[in-house]
């Protein structure tokens, strides 16, 4: 079976060593206020691409560790007030671009693009499998971890609806066009049908990725 692969350079990047346990990137159970346990998964997601993004370019002014869970649980809660979620969650790509933006200035920072697609609760009004196995390979290529906004789970079982997850491989069959993700949530790495869940999901989502970051201008 002929197969296109992609993948961050770096998965060792988001990984946690927590005694004889190896876990993959951050888990919004590390939280200890129960409302930051309910809605963190988009402040999660968002520090496991600035996790990334930090070790990748040594980026000394933003000062996120996860060599431990305790290291990894302090980025989270510097992350969770830019990053904010509403009472609905952060149910939408344009809030966590927003609140990543503000993190970002906060410590002196840009990226030099916030890279995203929305997937519409039209199922007519959506890009094809073709369209979004690009644009994750597209942000996996250039080395960035991808955000996943799934709002609704489809025929899915891997993955929560109403959650934000974080892509670090993806996999497609150049016979069939079927795309396979594979993803890291609470800890562990996963994968799912990208195909199935674009079918099937009844309220879209989104996915984002980052740029290189830069000073900002003044």
């Amino acid at each position: 079976m002929p197969t296109n692969s992609y993948g961050i350079a770096h998965p060792e990047y988001l990984h946690i060593v927590s005694g004889d346990s190896l876990l993959h990137g951050c888990d919004q159970e590390w939280y200890k206020l129960s409302w930051r346990k309910r809605a963190g998964c988009g402040p999660v997601a968002a520090t496991n691409l600035l996790l990334y993004a930090a070790k990748k370019y040594g980026l000394q002014a933003l000062p996120y560790k996860n060599g431990t869970v305790a290291e990894a649980a302090d980025a989270m809660n510097d992350v969770f007030p830019f990053v904010r979620p509403t009472m609905a969650g952060l149910n939408t790509v344009k809030l966590f671009v927003n609140g990543v933006r503000k993190l970002a200035r906060h410590y002196g920072l840009r990226f030099s693009c916030y890279s995203h697609l929305n997937i519409h609760t039209n199922a007519l009004a959506r890009p094809d499998i073709g369209a979004v196995g690009a644009f994750i390979a597209g942000g996996l290529q250039n080395d960035a971890p991808v955000a996943f906004l799934n709002l609704h789970a489809g025929d899915v079982a891997e993955v929560d609806s109403w959650h934000w997850v974080t892509i670090v491989g993806m996999r497609e069959d150049t016979d069939t066009g079927a795309i396979a993700v594979r993803f890291y949530d609470y800890t562990k790495s996963l994968e799912l049908d990208l195909g199935k869940w674009l079918a099937t999901t009844r309220m879209g989502g989104g996915f984002v990725y980052l740029g290189a970051p830069m000073p900002c201008a003044g």
